[in-house]
């Protein structure tokens, strides 16, 4: 079966997600604590980030702890889009809960937008004939011959 539109838009939503993530990430990742100015990462990260200690060992923390914060929902949201595209229905519902866990707390608004995709994927009947959990209908599937 054809992938529905429902699916195709989760998609979409996955993939305006893990960009801004990925980049975010990559900027992040290129700070150096021992470059105080001058480096592009620096002076990006430093701006947005009030109050930035002087020691090198709390920035090193800081900047550990907003990696992580970033690398998880990365993940998880590429993990999502994978296993969409590879019909793993169990595997996607896990890591949408786990993404509304995550983000319950901080963004609930994300929270509440995964949970929407949550339930179109568990209530949809397309959806649910693409994870073959339905048996399609004769005339909606496509002939291999």
């Amino acid at each position: 079966m054809k992938m529905p539109l429902s699916i195709k838009i989760i998609q979409g939503l996955m993939i305006l997600q893990i960009f801004p993530l990925g980049i975010s990430y990559f900027v992040v990742s290129q700070v150096d604590p021992m470059r105080f100015s001058g480096y592009w990462a620096n002076k990006i990260v430093y701006s947005m980030i009030d109050n930035m200690p002087q020691d090198m060992s709390i920035q090193s923390y800081i900047l550990g702890v907003i990696q992580v914060e970033l690398m998880i929902p990365l993940i998880l949201t590429s993990l999502i889009f994978i296993f969409i595209k590879m019909k793993r229905y169990k595997s996607s519902i896990v890591c949408i809960i786990l993404m509304i866990l995550i983000y319950l707390g901080k963004e609930t608004i994300v929270a509440i937008l995964y949970l929407i995709i949550l339930m179109v994927m568990m209530i949809n009947k397309r959806s649910k004939i693409y994870f073959n959990r339905l048996k399609a209908n004769p005339s909606e599937m496509i002939s291999k011959h």
